[in-house]
């Protein structure tokens, strides 16, 4: 079959330093995007570093290890074509030149260099891969007819086209890129070609067809990954099918985060299609490059199974071994070139052989499940004789087990030695994406690692798979001197797969259960930990030393078992007979690791065990508020959470929530449409909870809540300033009630906002969050243009309890003050505001503002009503107070600013003679007395003819009128004690 383009597969020969079981740098995780716009990534996860061998890991890791490396001794370096430059020196002395921030420096290598050869040398393969977007055929599916499978890969034909380039890498000179040694890399290429055209019967073959130097930007210190990434860009590379492109770039090894000692990455993009990344050439590259190009068609590694107390079998369990302590140690198959890293290629294994369509197809024979105890001869798998190896299927567990005979022939030759030397067995891995590792399957597994080699087993030895099959290695003819003449007999003794128990259990149940019907057939055993079934008419009756003998009846129930896998699936072998007559008519059944529930609407579904069934059962299950299921419990969201759905709700699980109840409804309706887990809220973290304020309801999530009333719906209030803001109002119960809108942002400044029933709240970065409630200031503050109008964002809550029960709210361009006589009216910054402040506001003279500031006046002035008077402003005379009395009335009869006065100059001075007052305009001043009232003098002759008779201190005294002009030659004003006259003569005192 052809892998979606572009699926990906990434690999890294990764060369560490220490003792065996040291950790390993992590390695890249890289994704190209493919020039295919629905192309996607699944995450990859990282391999890790073996555990030492007396200890066994709790638990599958499933990120990178993150220790470093020990240091591995430097190469010494070669000499390039560049000549040095000479070294700076200070005072005489030599000065150290530091290495520039983007450089590393690179000795390079002598071909013949082997790290394997140095002291204390881990040499080992640290590989990440990411998975196709669209899954792989899985290999050997464990088929009813006992066929144990077939090729995941079609066989493929064709000659990939490689092109090679040299990359200089920014930091990195020509000279450096010239240093790598193209013969070798060239070569590197033909031992890749010469391989696997031998394991594809001669229809696959790597050719060079273009070679090319790229500068690139990408630099050495970047992880091998994000380089790859970089050039495969600048080059505009297409992924098209038997192409392939191989980069060298100049420095001894590649790194993954700082992590260094990686001898070489592959990319696969589809099964005909692939990338390849090398360092300098060394005397493993060849070896590397071939095995790069085994992932480049698909196959993943080959491991081996290593348990502590030594178990020869463990049984596969989805994505884990079914035998507690047992795991899989990657690349641990010395005997293969999927395996560790070594100098030489060994032959792949009959698994992945298979699992990639290689060879003609005779080369494996297939004896399906043994039923009788057989022997068969293997012949050299280094070789070429047809059915040279043997897979069979396990009676019982039904995993397909693969026999080949290792012997120094062929690409075995310097591998298949010492104690590799034998009969190896392997079989699929739990490892791999779609089935593509394998595991080997040694004499003792509490041995394993990058340099154990005693893989394959001798004559005498026996082999028992987990439900019993026993592998005799009966005899090994070696035929010293022509290995290729080698052969071994092996012999194969399927289980006893009849327990009385069984037998006993199932009739009992039989005799009691009428409905099964007719007897279709005996009773059966061989299932998966060594179970039993017998067929009836109506169903069966299955039975594990586990659970005893139960009844599955046909039905929805039986149908949806045997879709998830029946009793290997991940419910196992049910526990009793189905229960009907429940809530609408349903039935349900348990099993070992779970239940189906069905009802005519729902149909039948599985509430498999687990944190998320757990919950379902303490609410009540199909009784309770959710109702039965609706589908499976679905996994693979949100940081690797899952789900599952109800007739009236659903449960969501995160490993940092638990699992928590959606229940169907408003709330969970507005969880959904903002995204619901991968919305700003993430997973809810309680349950839905009622009986708030008005009959409320609401429910919590990682990054805020939902609230619901029947007059304002449901909506969100977010983890944030706003909410931190509304919680400590008292949310519902507070003076704001209700949400009755989601929070918006983007607006000026970025701000945000939430509405809410009886107001809104406002944040800025600048003013935080603020409460504007619901009243004459807010919805003033809004005509003016809220938070775009002058007043900009709020700054404080509204603050009442003020002079008169008055009210008061800041905002950034000014306030808003309030109060019953005299309505909500804004004081806005400026110098009318300030002037007004530093007059005690309120509490001042003023009083409350009755209007808003009004601009646009006489030469550009602006003036402001108060409740006992007014400030008027100009820019000639700054902000004066005209405070409620005669003079100010006498100002307005005057026509104000308007007039003959113009904008006053001072405030209204009290305390003069006879308890007078005075006002002084910038034309005049306005007088006031008990005896006299508010009169205006007027700036001009009369004006200053009073003022040097002493005004008010004078022998005239106040003035008794306001000066009074008949015609254009005559002006009159009378006072106390006088009249003044003018005329062009001058002024004249009567």
């Amino acid at each position: 079959m052809t892998l979606p383009s572009p699926a990906r597969l990434l690999c890294a020969a990764l060369l560490s330093f220490g003792l065996l079981g040291s950790a390993v740098p992590a390695v890249a995780t890289n994704t190209v995007t493919a020039p295919t716009p629905s192309a996607t990534a699944t995450p990859a996860v990282a391999p890790t570093a073996p555990p030492q061998p007396s200890t066994a890991p709790t638990a599958t890791p499933k990120t990178a290890a993150t220790a470093a490396p020990t240091p591995a001794k430097v190469p010494a370096p070669v000499a390039t074509t560049a000549p040095a430059a000479p070294a700076p020196t200070k005072g005489g002395e030599p000065v150290e030149k530091p290495a520039a921030q983007d450089e590393v420096t690179s000795f390079v290598p002598d071909l013949d260099w082997n790290p394997l050869e140095e002291p204390g040398s881990n040499a080992r393969y640290g590989e990440h891969y990411t998975e196709p977007v669209t899954p792989m055929k899985t290999a050997s599916p464990l088929n009813a007819d006992g066929s144990g499978g077939m090729a995941a890969i079609a066989p493929r034909s064709g000659a990939f086209k490689v092109t090679l380039v040299t990359v200089q890498l920014s930091g990195k000179t020509v000279a450096d890129t010239d240093a790598i040694n193209m013969t070798a890399a060239r070569n590197s290429i033909t031992s890749a070609n010469a391989y696997w055209k031998s394991a594809s019967a001669g229809r696959l073959s790597m050719t060079k067809v273009d070679e090319f130097r790229h500068v690139s930007k990408a630099k050495i210190t970047d992880s091998y990954g994000t380089i790859m990434d970089t050039v495969t860009r600048e080059l505009d590379w297409q992924y098209r099918p038997y192409e392939s492109l191989v980069i060298f770039v100049p420095h001894a090894d590649l790194n993954y985060n700082g992590s260094w000692g990686i001898l070489g990455g592959g990319f696969t993009d589809s099964d005909t299609s692939g990338r390849v990344i090398m360092p300098y050439p060394s005397a493993l590259t060849n070896n590397v490059v071939t095995h790069e190009f085994g992932h480049v068609l698909g196959l993943h590694h080959a491991n081996s199974l290593a348990c502590p107390n030594g178990r020869l079998d463990a049984p596969r369990t989805g994505s884990t071994w079914g035998t507690t302590g047992c795991w899989s140690s990657e690349y641990s198959d010395m005997s293969d070139l999927m395996g560790y890293a070594q100098t030489s290629s060994p032959v792949i294994n009959a698994f992945l052989w298979e699992y990639g369509g290689f060879g003609s197809g005779s080369e494996i024979r297939n004896i399906g499940t043994p039923t009788t105890k057989q022997q068969f001869t293997l012949r050299p798998w280094g070789g070429t004789a047809p059915q040279r190896a043997l897979k069979f299927t396990d009676p019982v567990n039904k995993e397909v087990y693969y026999l080949e005979l290792r012997v120094p022939v062929g690409y075995d030759g310097t591998a298949a030695v010492g104690g590799n030397q034998g009969v190896k067995i392997t079989k699929q891995d739990i490892l791999g994406w779609s089935g593509n590792a394998s595991v080997v399957l040694t004499p003792n597994s509490s041995y394993y690692g990058y340099s154990y080699r005693a893989l394959t087993w001798s004559a005498g030895q026996t082999f028992v798979t987990t439900s019993g099959t026993r592998v005799e290695i009966t005899s090994i003819n070696p035929s010293t001197g022509q290995p290729s003449a080698a052969s071994a007999i092996v012999t194969i003794t399927p289980p006893n797969t009849t327990p009385p128990a069984a037998t006993a259990a199932i009739a009992a149940v039989v005799s009691s259960a009428p409905e099964l019907g007719g007897v279709k057939s005996a009773v059966t055993c061989g299932l998966v930990n060594a179970g039993c079934y017998q067929n009836f008419a109506n169903g069966a009756v299955i039975w594990s030393s586990g659970t005893g003998a139960a009844m599955s009846l046909n039905g929805p129930i039986r149908t949806a078992w045997l879709a998830s896998g029946a009793q290997n699936g991940v419910l196992g072998y049910p526990k009793a007979a189905q229960d009907c007559g429940n809530r609408d008519g349903g039935c349900y059944q348990s099993f070992q690791k779970g239940e189906i529930f069905w009802s005519t609407a729902s149909g039948a579904q599985i509430s498999k065990t687990g944190p998320i069934r757990t919950t379902y059962r303490a609410a009540g299950a199909e009784n309770g508020v959710l109702g039965y299921p609706t589908g499976k419990e679905t996994c693979g969201l949100k940081n690797d959470g899952c789900f599952q759905a109800f007739q009236r709700g659903e449960i969501l699980w995160s490993s940092t929530t638990g699992a928590r109840i959606s229940k169907a409804g408003a709330i969970r309706t507005t969880y959904r449409a903002a995204g619901a887990e991968n919305s700003a809220l993430g997973y809810p973290i309680s349950a839905e909870i009622c009986g708030l304020k008005n009959g409320g309801c609401y429910q919590a999530y990682q990054r805020g809540e939902i609230l619901y009333s029947s007059t304002t719906g449901a909506q969100i209030s977010r983890l944030g300033q706003i909410r931190l803001a509304y919680r400590a109002a008292g949310a519902e119960n507070g003076a704001l009630g209700y949400p009755t809108g989601k929070e918006t942002c983007g607006l000026k400044n970025d701000g945000c906002y939430q509405s809410y029933q009886n107001g809104e709240i406002l944040w800025s970065s600048a003013t935080g969050a603020q409460i504007v409630s619901t009243s004459p200031i807010r919805t003033t503050y809004r005509s003016a243009g809220a938070e775009n109008g002058r007043l900009g964002y709020p700054l404080t809550a509204r603050t009442c309890g003020l002079k008169n029960d008055g009210c008061l709210q800041s905002f950034q361009g000014g306030e808003i003050y309030w109060s019953s006589t005299s309505g909500a009216q804004i004081s806005r910054g400026g110098t009318i505001r300030t002037l007004y402040r530093s007059l005690q506001a309120q509490d001042g003279r003023l009083a409350y503002p009755i209007t808003a500031e009004i601009c646009g006046l006489r030469d550009g002035g602006c003036y402001q009503g108060f409740q006992r008077g007014e400030i008027y402003w100009s820019p000639k005379t700054g902000p004066k107070m005209v405070k409620t009395g005669e003079i100010r009335t006498a100002y307005r009869t005057a026509k104000a600013e308007n007039g003959i006065l113009g904008y006053p100059l001072a405030h209204e001075t009290c305390g003069l003679k006879d308890g007078g007052c005075y006002q002084s305009y910038q034309n005049g001043e306005i007088m006031w007395s008990p005896k006299t009232g508010a009169r205006i003098t007027a700036t001009g002759p009369i004006r200053t003819a009073y003022r040097k008779s002493g005004a008010e201190n004078g022998t005239l005294g106040y003035p008794t009128t306001n000066q009074t002009c008949p015609t254009t030659t005559r002006c009159t004003q009378t006072f106390q004690r006088g009249t003044l006259t003018w005329t062009p003569t001058g002024v004249k005192r009567t």
